[in-house]
């Protein structure tokens, strides 16, 4: 199955921790997992955005050395692909739809690309999930483009949710 994994599921590469996350979530996953694993470009931007943000607090630990350590991390690492956000244009225009309803325009930028890419969207948003499920123009432009698509939630124990 393609995973597409929201970028929450890769702070800990660059020394974020996540409280709804254990730090070694995506090393298991990766290394235990018959499941093929991809992340947006746009999360390289993201982690890099919070990390900034994060370093330049003055009662935080990380150092720009662990976002650039993380980061090239993600980006060699062969259990994991990158894909791009800009390849199709299907993914743009679906993108700017689910913006009507969902303020954060990189969420709907990866989540289109996991439509358009994966057959599934591993996330912790649950919200964007529920309000794709009450927009029924949405949820068949979204089946029109991937039949299969499919949600997966938190730690990845239970199935994956259609919509």
């Amino acid at each position: 199955m393609k995973v597409l994994l929201d970028t929450t599921y890769l702070l800990p590469t660059i020394s974020v921790t996540v409280d709804i996350i254990s730090p070694s979530f995506l090393h298991r996953i990766l290394t235990t997992n018959v499941h093929e694993f991809y992340f947006s470009e746009l999360s390289l931007f993201e982690l890099a955005a919070k990390g900034a943000k994060l370093v330049s607090q003055k009662d935080n630990t990380l150092v720009v050395a662990d976002i650039t350590r993380g980061l090239d991390a993600l980006r060699w690492d062969k259990r994991l692909r990158a894909l791009p956000w800009y390849t199709n244009p299907l993914l743009l225009e679906l993108a700017v739809k689910i913006r009507v309803f969902h303020s954060d325009f990189f969420d709907c930028l990866i989540l289109s690309t996991a439509v358009c890419f994966a057959e599934v969207f591993a996330t912790f948003d649950q919200d964007l999930f529920e309000k794709i499920r009450t927009h029924p123009p949405l949820i068949q432009e979204v089946r029109a483009l991937n039949d299969s698509f499919r949600f997966w939630f938190h730690d990845l124990s239970s199935e994956p949710i259609a919509l």
